[in-house]
């Protein structure tokens, strides 16, 4: 009998670490799948004519895996030196994990264009260049060589991640990815400025440092209607940068 009770425990024990194992190869290969960054190779050309439609792509891809499943995609663009002007346009997904946009361009000259992806709880930005019509590369850094501090095109990206739906009176997440020289800025001051049109009053909400290079924060909106949320970030006496995007609360 007592050899019998041990022959069973032995093999209870037995089966106790092969399940431990497998557990844990298990969750090794969940750590690997989050650990594989997403990516994002943007497709522009070098050159187009000015009043005609310029297709941009973006193809996003998670290891081996094409991303059909991104949460947004959208391409920012500017005319350089004119950062404060930027548009962004909504990308669709074509197939394969290609998104599309298309783009005029209403004036000759050097113009940035930088998608912004969200996938997969991830988020990158790259960005590059084209030039429209007679406009020569690079002429943009000639003339900045007489602007004053400001006007320099800058090197630092500014990303607002919010929810689809926002609601008053209930608390609203937030996240801004920030991005200079396109590595992730750390150790910055990173604030939300919150307004409505004609409003005295501006909210100010300091968030939080998360991963890096991104800062979290929430905010209750306390009515229905179009908030203007303004994004601050500064570090040291460099950095001193800011977007604004439109919020609808509903």
């Amino acid at each position: 009998m007592k050899k019998l009770s041990l022959f069973m425990l032995v093999g209870f024990l037995a089966l106790f670490i092969a399940a431990c194992g497998n557990s844990n190869e298990d969750n090794g290969a969940k750590d690997d799948e989050k650990l594989e960054a997403i990516e994002a190779k943007l497709d522009v050309p070098e050159k187009g004519e000015k009043g005609q439609t310029v297709s941009l792509s973006t193809k996003v891809t998670q290891g081996d895996e094409n991303v059909e499943d991104a949460g947004e995609v959208k391409y920012e663009i500017w005319k350089n030196d004119h950062k404060e002007e930027s548009e962004m346009i909504e990308a669709k997904h074509d197939k394969d994990g290609v998104y599309k946009a298309d783009k005029t361009f209403e004036e000759d000259g050097m113009y940035t264009v930088q998608v912004h992806v969200t996938a997969r709880d991830m988020h990158t930005m790259p960005k590059t260049e084209i030039v429209i019509g007679n406009a020569e590369a690079g002429e943009h850094d000639e003339a900045g060589e007489d602007h004053h501090h400001g006007d320099h095109e800058s090197t630092v990206s500014i990303h607002l991640m919010k929810p689809d739906s926002i609601t008053a009176g209930e608390e609203a997440d937030m996240m801004v990815h920030v991005e200079n020289e396109e590595a992730p800025l750390e150790d910055a001051r990173v604030r939300f400025e919150i307004y409505q049109d004609g409003q005295e009053k501006h909210e100010w909400v300091d968030l939080t440092p998360d991963e890096a290079g991104k800062y979290s924060g929430s905010y209750t909106f306390p009515e229905k209607g179009s908030y203007n949320v303004q994004v601050h970030v500064t570090k040291g006496e460099e950095i001193h940068e800011h977007t604004m995007e439109t919020v609808e609360v509903q």
